[in-house]
């Protein structure tokens, strides 16, 4: 799919200043037409005690609005685009049981429906699980190569018994302990650990997943180094990975991406299936986006509503509110 270009975001505040200034103009020309006919006995030439430091002291500036208040009126335009378009798309499944929480971030503008609802990660955690390794080993030189082998078979091809090594091998005295201090630590505040050391039921939201991708791709909790492997690995999934987030991007668009999906007996088998990434992640403006979705009756049928989510997602982000 190739993208919308994105016209500038810039020329709004050109065009919504005059007119505030017009409208504000208009409205103390009518002030001052009706004090005029107030019935106060002075003629209509003459000057009003303390109107020429009135008109002197009025501030432009306090006719503009900021920066700030153009960028929250514009992503709350987006806001309610994002709700009206996934709110319609779930509707006309005509699915009572299937479910969605999305969350976007293109760097100015922050948007999600559903986004603090919580629900499983299934392999999207395995991203997590990553970067608790990295940091816990300081450098990238200091991860046992056997370590970094298993790593990639975690992302690449979502391997679980290669994550119950990263997470069980050895690295942490308490993988499950371990995990759910991560979830403190890495400021994810909507995200717990399941009772069970089965860390594919641990519960998190599509907000947090967000502030995950950040961590995970880019430095500060990891050195340049360790951004750089996960970057390869998430930007190089096998074959059978290739679907999700990477249905929203254009031709030639860097992807970094992990899926997860899987089968809830109380669910009565029905799919969860999420995936998260970043589109344009080596570019000034990556667009992160993170989907949870569950009771698709299939991986596959899961796997289009994800891809479906992912390209509105994509289309309401590169909407420019300021035209």
């Amino acid at each position: 799919m190739s993208s919308t270009p994105t016209t500038s975001r810039r020329l709004w505040p050109y065009l919504a200043v005059p007119a505030f200034a017009v409208l504000v103009a208009a409205t103390i020309y009518l002030g001052d037409f009706s004090r005029a006919d107030g019935g106060t006995g002075g003629s209509a030439d003459e000057s009003l005690p303390g109107s020429q430091a009135g008109e002197s002291e009025l501030s432009t500036s306090t006719l503009q609005p900021t920066d700030e208040e153009l960028r929250l009126a514009a992503q709350a335009q987006l806001q309610t685009a994002l709700d009206r378009a996934v709110g319609e798309y779930v509707a006309g499944l005509e699915d009572e049981n299937f479910y969605a929480a999305v969350a976007v971030d293109d760097g100015e503008f922050r948007l999600d429906v559903e986004g603090e609802t919580q629900y499983d990660t299934a392999s999207i955690v395995k991203v997590e699980i990553l970067t608790m390794v990295l940091q816990e080993y300081g450098t990238l030189d200091e991860v046992p190569g056997w370590l970094l082998a298993r790593a990639g078979q975690m992302i690449r091809d979502s391997d679980n018994d290669a994550t119950n090594e990263m997470l069980y091998g050895g690295t942490f005295d308490d993988g499950h302990e371990a995990i759910a201090q991560a979830h403190i630590d890495f400021g994810l505040e909507h995200t717990n650990p399941n009772e069970t050391e089965q860390w594919g039921k641990t519960q998190t939201t599509s907000v947090d997943q967000l502030r995950m991708l950040e961590l995970a791709l880019y430095e500060g909790v990891l050195d340049a180094e360790q951004v750089e492997f996960t970057r390869s690995l998430m930007g190089d999934l096998s074959e059978s990975q290739q679907w999700g987030v990477s249905a929203a991007a254009g031709e030639g668009e860097t992807v970094w991406m992990k899926n997860g999906w899987d089968t809830r007996d109380v669910m009565g088998g029905e799919w969860i299936v999420n995936s998260i990434g970043v589109i344009g992640g080596d570019t000034e403006q990556p667009i992160s986006i993170t989907i949870l979705t569950g009771g698709s009756y299939s991986l596959s049928e899961g796997i289009e509503r994800v891809e479906e989510l992912a390209r509105i997602i994509r289309e309401v982000i590169d909407t420019d509110p300021y035209a």
